[in-house]
């Protein structure tokens, strides 16, 4: 059955892995996913080219899709069995084309930022929800939220993130790859340099530590529109040669084990991957609380601190640098804690019995499946 994946481009971030991992591990005697993109491509490309996916690029420049790139989405798209569209702006789109080429809807939403909008009331109550079969959340918040959107509680399905074990690289060999030698004590951070990631609260926590005479190194894994403005903010605080600024990495999840703890410091989250892989590598973890992440790190598996506080953040490294004892049971809790709740193979079994479920509810996940449009 064929999948159509649309999605506005293919960047490292969370929502995008999670399309292209979720592509990649489907039962391909059963499946042929291939992706269309409404804007352009990115980092992501490499995976599904080594996967044999294909991907068309549509080029969009501007905030809407013109009629002639529409017109090719819908050729694209008109021959699938289901669309899957994922993140908002792509499911206003997907809600569209499956209105113009009659296939069947599925959207997925992986966050939620806390503000509501005409805009998303509008979109989610009028226009996704009538035509979508279901609306994917990573978490029972997200769901909450676009249910209050007035979206029907029969139209949300849960599908939380999961993330393999047992994929990240040695601590030798993660520190090797990002240029930092094996004696310093480093904190880390994975992330899109973007707005709500709020990497200058862990670069003013830094500059604390400093001030406290400790010399820990900052690792900064990531890129993205904030670049220049954080490192305008790091020169001012004075972190010259204290900050590794390691760039964009193809398959940063393998590197969390470089780092003695690692850090989420977002002004909002849904449930981050990010999370998730530093916990599978067996790396102590310091985040706000935003999302799930209190969920998560209430059962000892972390320490949480509040948004844009940076002496919090500063004071949760700083225990956990004199702690190490409390460092390593977090980090056998979070590992098993991905294990227990967390599994890739869980999530995409979930995903495929969705799937199972769209083209033929009378069959469900019983493997046999047809699809029903087709069949007609």
């Amino acid at each position: 059955m064929r999948i159509g994946m649309l999605i506005s481009a293919l960047p490292a971030g969370g929502a995008e892995r999670v399309a292209v991992e979720v592509a990649c591990a489907l039962d391909r005697s059963r499946f042929a996913p291939f992706f269309v993109l409404t804007r352009e491509g990115g980092p992501l490309e490499e995976p599904l080219r080594e996967a044999g996916i294909p991907y068309t690029i549509l080029g969009r420049r501007g905030r809407w899709i013109p009629i002639r790139t529409m017109i090719r989405a819908h050729r694209l798209l008109r021959d699938a069995d289901i669309i899957h569209a994922h993140l908002f702006s792509s499911s206003m789109y997907g809600a569209l084309l499956a209105r113009t080429t009659g296939v069947p809807l599925v959207t997925r939403d992986p966050t939620w930022d806390g503000r509501r909008t005409l805009v998303r009331t509008w979109g989610y109550r009028w226009w996704i929800s009538p035509r979508a079969r279901y609306i994917v959340c990573p978490s029972d918040l997200v769901a909450r939220s676009i249910e209050e959107e007035g979206v029907p509680r029969r139209k949300l399905r849960v599908i939380v993130n999961g993330v393999p074990t047992g994929t990240a690289l040695t601590r030798r060999e993660a520190r090797a790859e990002l240029g930092l030698s094996a004696d310093e004590w480093v904190i880390g951070i994975i992330a899109t340099l973007r707005v709500e990631k709020a990497h200058e609260v862990l670069l003013r926590a830094f500059a604390r530590l400093l001030r406290e005479g400790r010399v820990p190194t900052l690792c900064i894994v990531g890129d993205g529109p904030q670049k220049t403005f954080l490192h305008d903010v790091a020169e001012e605080l004075g972190l010259d040669g204290r900050v590794v600024w390691a760039g964009h990495r193809r398959d940063a999840r393998r590197l969390a084990r470089a780092f003695d703890t690692a850090v989420i410091c977002s002004s909002w989250e849904g449930l981050p991957l990010a999370a998730l892989e530093i916990l599978a590598a067996g790396t102590p973890l310091v985040a706000t609380r935003v999302g799930v992440l209190p969920r998560i790190l209430d059962r000892g598996v972390g320490l949480l601190v509040d948004v844009d506080d940076d002496a919090g953040l500063a004071r949760a490294l700083a225990r956990l640098m004199d702690e190490p004892a409390r460092a390593a049971e977090q980090s056998v809790r979070g590992l098993r804690a991905v294990e227990d709740d967390y599994s890739f193979d869980r999530m995409i079994k979930e995903f495929t019995a969705l799937y199972d479920e769209v083209l033929d509810p009378q069959q469900g996940a019983r493997g046999d499946v047809r699809s029903t449009r087709r069949a007609s």
